[in-house]
């Protein structure tokens, strides 16, 4: 069974690509978004509304971003403790990789400046493990669950519900992430009501694009596709990278990336990272982080308490993290006088093999990285080769991100 929450790969064929897009057509993404005229403001789209943004597989993803917006509607409501209880499901809900989440009921609810009563939700992603650690009861209450004592968790969840009803101190007002689908409500995430600001996936697509149509009219020449995209309702990733590809010697064609990534519930509200995309052909090859030393320097992070006009002024930095590749190539050349190809093969084996590894599990990684390999100068494009299979495999993108990191980590590290 498919979590209808779980962040998807978007398919970019380029038979079934324009490679283009009308800002206009672009701009109703945020039609209902609360920042929409910030987005607007910003970037004159009155003015350009007529113009096409060219990023291959932009109008791709853009039909992707369309359907989550039409079939998983994102809203709010803010509500004390004292008037939230509850439940276990008794009826399997479809599409989960739990079948059986909690139910919260609000008993009473503010839904912008209306106050409503009785709303029923299911709690997905981590709501659950957010509201009992209000009462530092999280670990607790899930084995109750599991272990079928739902009764006396519920019993301790009642008696904090009680307090909160009489005393101030436990009785919060907080803001409940929720998400319609099919009919059916969701509890995303809870956060506070006023130092909190989600812009989505919605947002993050469109002020990356637009940023991109500013670039490239800014510096005739400059050219950009689409990638990579995974996306969901909460959570999206987009890398794109420029068309200009570079000689890298052994390690075959280089050329500059941003990853961009928002998760509406996580640590970072916009991530927008430089990366390095090594090898392979346009639409493939291997993603390289920079080292630690240098990752500050091509990294631009927007929290969630940063607000909207903050948050698109910090859109200019995009200009200075889509740098040359000259540098990081020097780096990559060098490389291959400090190791042996099989050498880092190896260490990429172990790290995915060893005892505490997320990815023991996963086979299919481990057997592309077994196989031994030359230890020549042209070897390396064979290293690279195993990477951009490991890319291509349709694992969970926190993981993808993981093993990322490792393979840049252990490629990238001069010691």
């Amino acid at each position: 069974m498919t979590d209808r929450f779980i962040q998807k790969p978007v398919i970019l064929d380029d038979d079934h690509s324009t490679g283009r897009l009308k800002v206009s057509l672009l701009m109703t993404l945020l039609n209902d978004h609360p920042y929409q005229k910030e987005v607007a403001a910003t970037f004159n789209t009155d003015e350009i509304a007529g113009q096409y943004i060219q990023v291959d597989h932009i109008d791709t993803l853009f039909k992707r971003i369309q359907y989550i917006n039409q079939h998983f509607r994102r809203f709010s409501v803010n509500a004390q403790s004292k008037h939230i209880t509850i439940r276990e499901s008794k009826d399997p809900v479809e599409d989960l990789n739990n079948p059986h989440p909690l139910i919260f009921n609000f008993e009473e609810y503010a839904e912008v400046d209306e106050v409503k009563n009785n709303l029923d939700c299911y709690a997905i992603y981590d709501a659950k493990n957010t509201y009992f650690d209000t009462y530092d009861m999280a670990k607790y209450a899930n084995r109750l669950y599991k272990s079928g004592l739902g009764k006396l968790a519920q019993y301790n969840l009642d008696y904090f519900k009680d307090l909160a009803s009489d005393d101030r101190k436990y009785n919060r007002y907080r803001s409940y992430r929720l998400v319609a689908n099919n009919d059916q409500l969701f509890l995303r995430g809870i956060t506070s009501v006023d130092r909190y600001y989600e812009y989505g996936v919605d947002f993050t697509f469109v002020v990356t694009m637009l940023s991109l149509h500013r670039d490239m009219q800014r510096n005739e020449g400059n050219q950009y596709a689409i990638t990579s995209a995974a996306a969901s309702e909460s959570k999206v990733e987009i890398i794109v990278t420029d068309k200009h590809l570079k000689d890298a010697g052994p390690f075959g064609k280089a050329s500059s990336a941003i990853i961009v990534t928002t998760n509406d519930l996580g640590q970072g509200s916009l991530n927008f990272n430089k990366i390095i995309r090594v090898g392979g052909r346009l639409h493939g090859g291997v993603y390289l982080f920079n080292s630690n030393e240098e990752a500050n320097n091509s990294k631009l992070i927007i929290s969630h308490r940063t607000g909207p006009k903050k948050t698109l002024e910090s859109l200019v930095e995009l200009d200075t993290i889509l740098n040359d590749t000259d540098d990081f190539i020097k780096d990559l050349l060098a490389i291959k006088t400090i190791k042996t190809p099989d050498e880092l093969r190896a260490r990429i084996e172990y790290k995915l093999t060893n005892p505490r590894s997320a990815f023991k599990d996963i086979k299919a990684l481990r057997d592309i990285f077994k196989a031994r390999i030359d230890n020549e100068i042209k070897a390396f494009a064979k290293l690279l080769d195993m990477c951009d299979k490991a890319e291509q495999l349709d694992i969970d993108y926190d993981l993808k991100d993981k093993l990322r990191y490792i393979i840049s980590d252990i490629i990238l590290s001069k010691k």
